[in-house]
């Protein structure tokens, strides 16, 4: 995964839609709009069967990753979920993604497929705007390890107490 570049969270999450998608232009990335040649196993090792992507990184005609973002109700950013056709090493993605030091995540799942999320319940303290951060990656052995995550800005419903 030498070549693909990801944006750090604080450039993405809580960000207009159009800044963080103009943040993964301006590290390679380019508007989604799906190849010819892409074929039906590659769709489904990135995920397209699942969701449209906004963005993909592409080196030649080869599709390497594609991302999207999902906005709240006041445009902001509120989850990114990207899938890269490649595996990576879920430590070092977490140190490139999130600010500080990641700390040690919550692992789960078997062989098949395993988990790390790095949040709350790992006992993380990355936010972003003061806002904590849930970052999940998974590791499924059918897609070759490839690389998917979910990162999102973590908000809990306000206590009734203090309204």
């Amino acid at each position: 995964m030498s070549a693909l570049r990801l944006p750090r969270l604080t450039d993405l999450l809580l960000h207009p839609r159009r800044e963080a998608l103009a943040t993964f232009t301006l590290g390679g990335w380019r508007a989604w709009s799906e190849p010819l040649s892409l074929d039906a196993e590659r769709r489904r090792l990135l995920n397209l069967d699942l969701s449209e992507p906004d963005v993909a990184f592409t080196v030649g005609d080869s599709v390497l990753a594609v991302a999207r973002v999902e906005s709240d109700l006041d445009g902001r950013v509120s989850l990114v979920e990207l899938v890269a056709a490649e595996p990576a090493r879920p430590a070092l993605v977490a140190a490139q993604l999130l600010p500080g030091t990641p700390g040690e995540p919550r692992t789960g799942g078997g062989a098949a497929a395993r988990e790390w999320i790095w949040g709350p319940e790992s006992g993380s303290t990355a936010s972003v705007g003061g806002e904590p951060v849930r970052l999940w990656i998974c590791a499924e052995q059918a897609y070759g390890d490839r690389l998917w995550l979910v990162a999102s800005v973590v908000r809990r419903p306000s206590d009734p107490d203090e309204e």
